[in-house]
C-alpha cells in the first residue's frame, strides 16, 4: 500500500463556491448545522423544527441559483432531484383526497425539508470537498452521540429523564431505535475515515471515536440497528475496490470497540431498568475511564498502521493470503451458524416465528437485545396492508395511517402513529405511484456506485445509506429528520462522487429561473408553516402554565396562519375549557370538527365541553373512531371533564 492509494480524487471541473477558507468551511457547515440542530430538537420530530431547518437551505440554494455563473449537475443528479421533486408534488397533490388534510400538509413540510437539503448538497459540494462534507457529518454524529453516551456514563451530571425509554438510550433524538441507526451510520463513517483519512491524525481520531460510538449504539438496545450495521459493513466490503485494506484496518480498530461494547454489556447499573442512580453513576464513571484508555490505545495503533502504509508496499502474494484468510474465516463462521441453528430454510423459519413473538419482558435489557421479536410489527404491517387495499390507487393521504389503525386495532396493540415500516406505510398513504416515486428516490444514488466507488470514502457512505434503507423498512426513521437527512446526505455524497466530465451538464437558464421561482414559493409556504406551527406550540406551552389568555391569543394567531388546520380551533377550545368558558369551548371544538371530523380527540374534547345528549353523541363518535379507548372516554366524558 502506498500513499498514492489514499489520496483524494482530483478536483471537479465544475465551478465551486470560491476558494480558501469559505470553500473548505461550506461543506462542513452544510453537514454539521442541520444534523446537529435537528438532533438537539428531539431529532426534528416535531413540526416546529422543520421550518427553521428548511429556510436557510432554501435561501442558500436560491441565492446560488441566482448569483453563480455556472451550475453543473450530472445526469444522475438531475434525475434524482427530479424524482424527489415529483415525490414532493405527489405528496402535495394528495391533499385533494387525503382523509386528514392537516396531517398531509405537515407531511409536505417535512418532505420539502428533505428536498431542500439534498438540493443544497448537490449544488454546494464538489468531489474535491466530499471528504470535508462527510467529515462534517461524522463530527455532527459524533457530537450528538457523545452527549447521548454521557447521559448514561454520567447520569449524576448529565442526566436526562425519559419516562418512555425504559432505560434505553434515546436522547437527544427521543427514540432509541432512531438513535441506534443514527449512531450506526456514524460508526460506519468513522471506520471509513480510520481506513482512508488523508491525515494520520484524522485516521487516529476516527478510530478513537469508534470506541465511544459502539457503546452508545449498544445502550440503545436496538435489535434492527445491529442488522442494519452488519448489512452496511457487508456493503462497504462489497463495494470497496480496496476491500482488503479496509478489512485490515477493521482488524486493527475493531478489537478496542468490541471490548468497550462487551464491557458496557457487563455493567448491571447501566443495563437494567430501575437501576439506582448511585450504582449507575459508579459503573458509568469507571467505564468512561476505560473507554478513554481504549480510545488512546486504538488511536496509537491506527496511527502506527497509517505510518506503515506510507512506508511499505504490500506484495500481491501477501494480499492474496490475507484475502484467503478472510474467506476461510467467513466460511468457518457460516459453518458454525448452520451447525448451531440449521440450514438457511430452517433459520428463516425460526427467524420468522421469533419475529412474530412478543419481546421478553425483563429488567435485564441484554435479554431483550438477544431477542428477534418484531414487537408487534407484523400486526402493524397487516393494518397498513388493509389500508392500502381500501385505498388501492391513490392511498389515504400522507400522515393518515393512524386514523385507519385506531379504528380497527385491538387494545392489546396499544396506540401508534406509524406503521413502523416506510415502504408499506407509503403504499397505504400514497398508493402504488407514490411508493414507486419513493423507491426511485432511494435507488437512484445506488445506481451511481459504479463510477463513485473509486472515491476512498464512498464505500462507507454507501454502507451508511444502505443501513438506513434496510432499517427504514422496519421502523419510522422517515419521521426523524436528523436520521433521514444523515442518510440522504450519504446518498447525495455518492452522486457527487460519481460525477464525471462527460456526465456534467450546465443547468439551462430557463430551468434555473424556474427553480428560483419555485424556491421563492416554497420558502413562503415553509415560512407560513413555521409561524403557524411555532404559534401553535406556544399556545400549548401557555396551557401548560395555565396561562389561558395567552394560550387563546396564540391559538387565534395560529388560525390566521393555518386556516386549513383544525389544530388552532382545538387549541383555542382547550384554552377556553381550561378558563372555564365551556360554551365558547364547545363552539371552538365544533369548528375544528367541521374542518376534520375524523379526529377522535376533537370529538372527545367536544364531549368534555358539552352536556346532556350532545355529550353522549360526541363521546359515542369518539369511541367509534377509537374503539379500544371507549371505556376511558365514556368514564371521563360523563364526569364533567
Amino acid at each position: 500500500m502506498t500513499v498514492e492509494a489514499v489520496k483524494a480524487l482530483p478536483a471537479d471541473a465544475d465551478e465551486g463556491i470560491g476558494s480558501g477558507l469559505l470553500a473548505r468551511a461550506t461543506p462542513v457547515l452544510l453537514a454539521v448545522l442541520p444534523i446537529a440542530s435537528l438532533a438537539a430538537a428531539q431529532g426534528g420530530y416535531f413540526p416546529t423544527a422543520w421550518g427553521w431547518a428548511a429556510l436557510p437551505l432554501l435561501w442558500a440554494t436560491g441565492i446560488a441559483l441566482v448569483v453563480r455563473t455556472r451550475i453543473r449537475l450530472s445526469r444522475a443528479e438531475r434525475i434524482f432531484i427530479g424524482a424527489f421533486a415529483a415525490l414532493t408534488v405527489w405528496v402535495a397533490a394528495s391533499t385533494a383526497w387525503s382523509v386528514a388534510l392537516s396531517e398531509t400538509v405537515l407531511e409536505i413540510e417535512r418532505t420539502v425539508l428533505y428536498l431542500a437539503a439534498v438540493a443544497a448538497v448537490l449544488i454546494f459540494v464538489r468531489r474535491s470537498s466530499l471528504a470535508l462534507f462527510l467529515g462534517g457529518l461524522l463530527i455532527a454524529i459524533g457530537g450528538v452521540s457523545a452527549f447521548s453516551l454521557a447521559t448514561r456514563l454520567f447520569p449524576d451530571r448529565v442526566g436526562v429523564y425519559d419516562r418512555t425509554a425504559v432505560y434505553r438510550l434515546s436522547q437527544p433524538l427521543g427514540y432509541w431505535n432512531g438513535l441506534a441507526l443514527f449512531v450506526a451510520m456514524g460508526a460506519l463513517l468513522a471506520a471509513g475515515f480510520a481506513a482512508r483519512g488523508r491525515l494520520i491524525a484524522t485516521r487516529a481520531a476516527s478510530a478513537a471515536a469508534l470506541v465511544f460510538l459502539m457503546p452508545a449504539f449498544y445502550f440503545t438496545f436496538g435489535r434492527a440497528g445491529w442488522v442494519a450495521l452488519v448489512v452496511g459493513l457487508l456493503v462497504a466490503v462489497a463495494v470497496d475496490p480496496r476491500r482488503l485494506q479496509f478489512l485490515a484496518t477493521l482488524a486493527v480498530i475493531a478489537p478496542a470497540a468490541a471490548i468497550a461494547t462487551w464491557l458496557a454489556s457487563r455493567q448491571k447499573g447501566l443495563t437494567r431498568s430501575g437501576s439506582e442512580l448511585q450504582r449507575a453513576a459508579s459503573d458509568g464513571h469507571r467505564l468512561a475511564l476505560i473507554f478513554l484508555m481504549l480510545a488512546i490505545a486504538t488511536a496509537v495503533a491506527t496511527a502506527a498502521v497509517a505510518v506503515a502504509e506510507r512506508r511499505l508496499t504490500v506484495s500481491r502474494n501477501v494480499g492474496l493470503a490475507f484475502g484467503a484468510a478472510v474467506v476461510v474465516a467467513v466460511l468457518i463462521g457460516l459453518g458454525a451458524v448452520f451447525v448451531r441453528y440449521g440450514g438457511p430454510s430452517t433459520i428463516a423459519r425460526k427467524a420468522y416465528d421469533a419475529f412474530k413473538a412478543p419481546p421478553p419482558h425483563a429488567a435485564n435489557l441484554n435479554r431483550r437485545l438477544l431477542s428477534f421479536s418484531g414487537n408487534g410489527r407484523v400486526d402493524l404491517w397487516r393494518f397498513a396492508w388493509g389500508d392500502a387495499r381500501k385505498h388501492p390507487w391513490l392511498g389515504s393521504g400522507p400522515g393518515t395511517y393512524e386514523r385507519y389503525y385506531l379504528a380497527r386495532a385491538p387494545a392489546r396493540l396499544g396506540r401508534v402513529r406509524d406503521a413502523h415500516g416506510l415502504y408499506i406505510e407509503t403504499l397505504a398513504e400514497l398508493g402504488p405511484f407514490g411508493l414507486a416515486l419513493l423507491l426511485a428516490v432511494i435507488v437512484l444514488p445506488l445506481t451511481a456506485l459504479g463510477a463513485a466507488r473509486r472515491h476512498p470514502l464512498v464505500p462507507v457512505a454507501a454502507a451508511a445509506y444502505v443501513a438506513y434503507v434496510v432499517h427504514a423498512g422496519v421502523d419510522w426513521d422517515w419521521e426523524i429528520p436528523a436520521v433521514t437527512l444523515t442518510a440522504l446526505f450519504c446518498g447525495a455524497a455518492i452522486l457527487v462522487a460519481g460525477r464525471s466530465e462527460t456526465s456534467l451538464r450546465d443547468v439551462p437558464a430557463p430551468v434555473r429561473w424556474a427553480a428560483v421561482a419555485a424556491t421563492v414559493v416554497v420558502s413562503v409556504f415553509v415560512g407560513i408553516g413555521l409561524i403557524g406551527n411555532s404559534t401553535l406550540a406556544a399556545s400549548g406551552s401557555a396551557r401548560g402554565d395555565s396561562n389561558w389568555t395567552s394560550a387563546a391569543a396564540d391559538a387565534r394567531k395560529a388560525h390566521r396562519w393555518m386556516p386549513w388546520s383544525p389544530e388552532p380551533w382545538s387549541a383555542l377550545g382547550l384554552a377556553q375549557l381550561g378558563a372555564g368558558f365551556r360554551p365558547q369551548a364547545k363552539a371552538s371544538f365544533e369548528k375544528a370538527i367541521s374542518i376534520d371530523s375524523g379526529d377522535w380527540e376533537l370529538w372527545y374534547d367536544l364531549a368534555r365541553a358539552s352536556s346532556g345528549r350532545a355529550r353522549v353523541r360526541a363521546a359515542r363518535r369518539a369511541i367509534a373512531l377509537f374503539p379500544h379507548s371507549g371505556l376511558k372516554i365514556a368514564a371521563r366524558g360523563t364526569s364533567g371533564g
